[in-house]
Formats: C-alpha cells, structure tokens, sequence
C-alpha cells in the first residue's frame, strides 16, 4: 500500500500536533512528512518536494484571502490534494474554496478523529470531502429553498437586502414591480421564519444562504 504524504500548515501549535497525532493512530498508510505556521515557510517546501496532500487551515497569519491561496496552490501544485481545515461554515464560502481548487473542506468543530483520515483517503482517491456538519449545512440550504419555493429572484433581493438597498431601490434594480418586492420580503420572512425585515438577514446568514460579514 503505497504512503500518503501529507504537509500541514496551521497557525496554532496544540492544532498542528493534534493532527499529526489524530493522523498517526488513525492509519499507517498515512505520514505527515512537515508542518508548518505560516503559508511563506511551506511553499518552499512544497517546491522542493511532491506531496500527495495539503491540510491548510484557512485563517492563516498574513493571509487575508484564503480564496486566492487555494487558487494559486492549485495552480502551482499539479496533482496535490488541498483539504482546507474551516473555522466557519457557510456553503456560499465552502462552494468558492472549491471552485478554487480545494478538494476537501473539514469543520475544526467536527470530530477530527472521525473525519481527517477518511478525508485524505477520499482526496488522495480524486473524490471530494465534506465533513458532517459542512456537508449537512449544504443539505439544510437546498431544503430551505426547495421547501420553502425561494427561487433566483427571491434571492436577488435577499442580496440587495443585504447591502442596503430599501424596496423602492431593489424595484428598480431587478426590474420588478414594488407590489412584487414587497411579497418576496414576504416570502423571505416565511421562509426563514422570522417576524420582521430587520431579522431577515441575520437568520439568512445563520441558515447559510448569504455569507457572514467580515
């Protein structure tokens, strides 16, 4: 059985180590060749060798926008697994890591022990990984809009909502009558199970169908 070598770059000591021994008890097939803190120390390593894995936390020192990381990891590294270690779920975050290049995407509130070595396994196999509760949040958001009947327009003024457009403007962008804004709102309370407009996007943003603020 061939190895699977595998780099690790998180910021926290306990969690560098915490994975390296959950990974070493879990499968022998499995060998964490290096670690490291911070993106600038791996890529020189990651030049230097051929790895078959990268577990990358996403909220790295000096890097702002783990979106483009994962762009350029994947573009640079033919052929290198990238499971990206999450801090906060939200699919619409999750569905532009993968749209990067990313593989997998593990929940650091998930059981690590249950999830790490079968999403390597899964990556190094060319399928995708969704730990439990990323993988359950992705199933929660297609039920609510199909449940609930929300469609593209009910979600392009939940996105105006968002930035601050009131119904007269959200009319006007979408091209569409005042009286049919105003039953979306409607629709978007229902759905979401709110009383009022004002807890429309904080709970659309609990429920995963607009990201959380920066």
């Amino acid at each position: 059985m061939q190895t699977i070598q595998i780099v690790v770059i998180d910021r926290h000591d306990l969690s560098r180590h915490g994975i390296a021994t959950l990974v070493s008890k879990s499968n022998t097939s499995l060998q964490i060749i290096a670690m490291f803190s911070e993106l600038k120390q791996a890529e020189q390593y990651l030049c230097e060798h051929r790895i078959h894995i990268l577990l990358i936390d996403d909220q790295l020192p000096q890097t702002p926008d783990i979106e483009n990381v994962i762009g350029h990891l994947h573009d640079q590294y033919l052929g290198m697994g990238i499971i990206v270690l999450g801090n906060k779920l939200n699919p619409r975050y999750i569905t532009r890591l993968l749209d990067q290049g990313a593989r997998g995407f593990v929940y650091k509130q998930d059981n690590l022990e249950d999830t790490l070595a079968p999403a390597i396994k899964t990556v190094r196999g060319g399928n995708l990984y969704l730990s439990p509760r990323a993988a359950a949040l992705f199933y929660t958001k297609r039920q609510i809009q199909r449940e609930d009947g929300l469609n593209s327009s009910d979600l392009s003024v939940l996105q105006l909502v968002e930035q601050g457009y009131n119904p007269q403007e959200i009319a006007g962008q979408l091209d569409l009558s005042l009286r049919t804004v105003y039953r979306i709102y409607g629709r978007l309370r229902q759905a979401l199970n709110v009383r009022t407009n004002e807890q429309i996007i904080e709970s659309a943003r609990k429920k995963g169908l607009l990201d959380d603020p920066i």
